[in-house]
This record gives structure tokens, sequence and C-alpha cells, in this order.
């Protein structure tokens, strides 16, 4: 191949390097680009498409550059595809994209892998660019396949028990009792890929034991992961819906309306309406040694933007908690700020957001045969269901039936389950997760909802589920999951 080194520029060219095959020779040749400008084949190419050259010259040769592994993740390394870029998110926010040779993520350091879609696909940054924010469409996180270990089975069948407080003394007993009633733990989790891990059947599960987590099987699909919308989906339809810090979520609309959305943004890489296992496995993440490890702090902005987290001074015990517009700094801040922080899965600014509080998230999670106000027809419904893209729940499900939880799915087995009042003279049933409100599905609202809204205050959290019709409601919203393979 001929090279021409135009000027002064600096130009370090790697070396050829031969495979053989059979009785052919297959060359590559990586360059490593510190100049402005540099020539393959007596053409010269601009340093923004340089990158984009050596990979036309690594996929012509069938040598595959290395790319960074992260050892704790046994093979469930992130798996891009286009239009996925991976990207560094530096803590004031800044985008930049990633070179895959270099350690771009770190489990072990809770550094989560994350990845960007553009609005325009055929648009040119290259690696160490900073890409643009009016660029972006689209921030995922990347969950890896992974395996937990069993604390609880979740068979939970009617078991409430009451907590006999009263209105007037709610708030000093939930207190106490939050202290010494409270279940929860860092969760033992281990990494591998579809090799290291296989598929597990639920009635094989047993305590105490790793369980491959139920997230990582779509259909017939074993995946090495999941890419999961790093905030609430924004936007009013398919055409204007975006996942971006700093938006308004996209709500009032039904179920289907979600579900067709998420299908349609992203065909390529199956793009789909979260599912309740899906949001068990980032919230078991979330609670393992290499997430936050604690509850996730509230989005508390009355206006349903994006990212944001309440500030430390605001009331967050009560019903309604403290709440305001997202303009007011006092009270609540933005995802790229040490208070914000507090909001993300990773307790920094590479995890998901808007997990607790915000709009409260439609699942694609519903009991059989039951669409209700959902805008699916019972055929439509089960053929989803088949295909893996809607969670199915029991027929016999109930408020609190929560031994029909799917293992996986943070609804279960988050018990024991407790009824008590809290300071809006109401009662609730409880979780021993942070109290997080824990109603489970039955037939007139089939259909789970996830993370509590914005003034939900202690009843919302990143373990908070509930039951819905379906239909449209003010405060409800969605979230996209891609599951490339």
């Amino acid at each position: 191949m001929k090279r021409i080194i135009k000027n002064n520029y600096k130009i370090i060219i790697g070396i050829v390097i031969g495979m053989i095959i059979s009785i052919t020779s297959v060359y590559a040749i990586e360059a490593y680009i510190e100049s402005n400008k540099v020539s393959y084949d007596n053409k010269y190419t601009d340093k923004d498409n340089v990158q984009e050259s050596i990979d036309e010259l690594y996929e012509r040769s069938g040598i595959h550059k290395e790319k960074w592994i992260d050892p704790i993740l046994n093979g469930a390394d992130p798996v891009l595809k286009t239009p996925l870029i991976p990207v560094e998110i530096k803590p004031n926010g800044d985008v930049y994209y990633a070179n895959e040779n270099s350690e771009w993520y770190n489990y072990s350091e809770k550094r989560w892998a994350n990845a960007v879609i553009l609005t325009d696909t055929a648009s040119k940054y290259s690696v160490g660019q900073h890409i643009l924010e009016k660029d972006i469409k689209g921030y995922f996180v990347w969950i890896p396949r992974y395996q937990y270990k069993i604390w609880n089975l979740g068979k939970y069948s009617e078991a409430i028990s009451n907590i006999t407080n009263t209105q007037e003394t709610a708030q000093t007993e939930n207190a106490l009792w939050k202290v010494t009633g409270n279940n929860t733990r860092i969760i033992d989790i281990k990494f591998g890929n579809i090799s290291a891990i296989p598929k597990m059947n639920e009635n094989d599960a047993k305590l105490n034991e790793y369980y491959t987590h139920p997230a990582f099987t779509l259909g017939e699909k074993d995946l090495n992961g999941i890419w999961v919308g790093k905030f609430e989906t924004g936007g009013t339809s398919s055409d204007t819906m975006v996942i971006k810090p700093n938006v308004s979520s996209w709500r009032n609309q039904t179920v289907k309306i979600f579900f067709d959305a998420g299908k349609n943004f992203s065909a390529n890489l199956d793009s789909h309406l979260m599912k309740n296992t899906e949001w068990g496995a980032v919230v078991y993440l979330s609670h393992s040694e290499y997430g936050i490890g604690n509850e996730i702090n509230i989005n508390n902005t009355s206006d349903y933007m994006t990212g944001y987290s309440a500030a430390p001074n605001t009331d967050q015990s009560t019903i309604p908690s403290d709440t305001a517009l997202s303009s007011d700094e006092t009270k609540t801040q933005s995802w790229n700020t040490p208070v914000g922080y507090l909001a993300n899965t990773a307790g920094n600014i590479t995890g998901i957001y808007d997990m607790n509080g915000g709009a409260w998230e439609y699942m694609a999670a519903c009991i059989d045969g039951f669409p209700v106000a959902s805008g699916f027809d019972v055929d439509t419904l089960s053929s989803e269901m088949d295909k893996g893209y809607i969670d199915k729940y029991d027929k016999s499900s109930s408020i609190t039936t929560y031994n029909n939880r799917i293992l996986g799915d943070a609804t279960g087995e988050m018990g024991p389950f407790y009824l008590y009042y809290e300071t809006n003279g109401k009662s609730y049933r409880h979780s021993s997760w942070y109290g997080d409100h824990a109603h489970f599905v039955d037939p007139t609202n089939p259909w789970f909802g996830r993370g509590g809204q914005w003034n939900g205050g202690v009843l919302s959290g990143q373990f908070f589920f509930n039951r819905h019709n379906g239909n449209v409601y003010e405060d409800n919203g969605f979230r996209v999951v891609l599951s490339p393979r």
C-alpha cells in the first residue's frame, strides 16, 4: 500500500502483519494518527475520518483489533452495533467518543459502560472527539449478563403484616421501623457471558445459590447484556422521542403507544419497552458492590425533567414530599452535579437516572389475557408475551400475591411486606426495602408501574412497584431497552 507523508505532519504507521490462510495472505495496517492528514492508496483523508479508514482496513484484512476487556465481566463486555457509539462521560456531563482499545469502563470501579445514538447517524465523529449534546438522540448504559445469589425466594402469598401505628404516630414510628425492619443487603453478583453462565429455569433456583438473571434472555435469544435508557424517555411522539437529560418525560399515553414507540426506536438493536425483569436487573446491580449500594435519590422535579435529584435539605419522608421546578437549585439539581450523582444507580455519572421519582414508568409486564385499557387486544398481548417482549404474570394474581413474582423482577423478593400508615393519613403496603410502595397486579389493574413519581416521597424508590390498568395517566412514562446480539 502506498503511503504519502505530507509536509511535517507526524505519522506513525503500524506494523504490517501477515496472515496466511491456505495459500493466500491477508495484510492489515493500523495507524496511530497524531497529524491532521494521512493518505491511504493515494487518497487523502481528513482527520475526522481517519478512524473510519482504519476500521475499513481491518474489515478488509479480517484481523480484529484488540479491544478493552474488563476482567471482572468474564466475557460479558458491551455489545456495540450500529448505530451505537461508545462514549466516556466526564463528571460535568461532556460526552467524548471512547477509544475501545483503552479502559473506557470498569465495573470494579463502578464506572459503567455508556453509549449514544446520534440524531443523524451519518454524522462524522471520531475517537476522542467531544460529541455535542444537540447531536445526541439517546444515551444508554450497559447492564452486563450476571448471576446473583438468591437471598429470598419471594414466596409471600397474602403475607402482609400489620404495624399498628396511627396517623398521629406515623412519622415517629415509621422512622424507627425503617431502621429495625429494613431487610436490605448488598446483593452478591458475579458476571459472565453466555458460555460462562447459561440461562436457568426458575424451578431450579435455590436459596443461597447463584441464579442467572432472566433479563438476559429475550424469547429464544440469550444475551451478553442489555443497553438500558440512561434516562426516562422524553419527547411527545415517536418522531420526537429522545433519551437525554434535562428534557420533559413523555407521558399521558397507553402502554400500547409506549410499546410501539419502544419497538420503533432502533429496530436494528432490538429496541423495546422495558420489562419488569429488566428493571429488576438494573436495581439489583445498583444494590451490589458494583453500584451505589443504597437507596437512589428521588427525582423531585414537578416539571418532570429527566436526570434531576432532590437536594439534601428537602424532606422526602412525607407524602407528598418536598418538590420543586427544575429551575430551583436549592431543592433539586441536575444529573452532572454531586447531588445529581446521588440519583444514579452507580453513584456517579456513569449509571442510570430517574429510577426513583420523576414519572412512574409503565413496564412491559402484565397478567396473561388481561390487556384491559392498554390498547392491546388479547391475541396481540399473548403473541408479544410468547416472543418475550412482555413479562407474563399468572391469572390468579391479586394485590398481595407476591409469590406470583418472576424471580429477579424485584417484587416478591423485596419482602416481607407490611401495612401501615403514612403521614398523609393513608395506609399503604410497603416492602422491607426502604419501605417502598408494594402493590402487586390484579385482573382489574394488570400492568406494572415502577419507580414512583416525583412527589411520592418515602413511597417512591427503585424498589417501588404498583398496579395500573394500562391507560393514560398524567404522571406515567416509560423507558427503552436495547438487546443486540
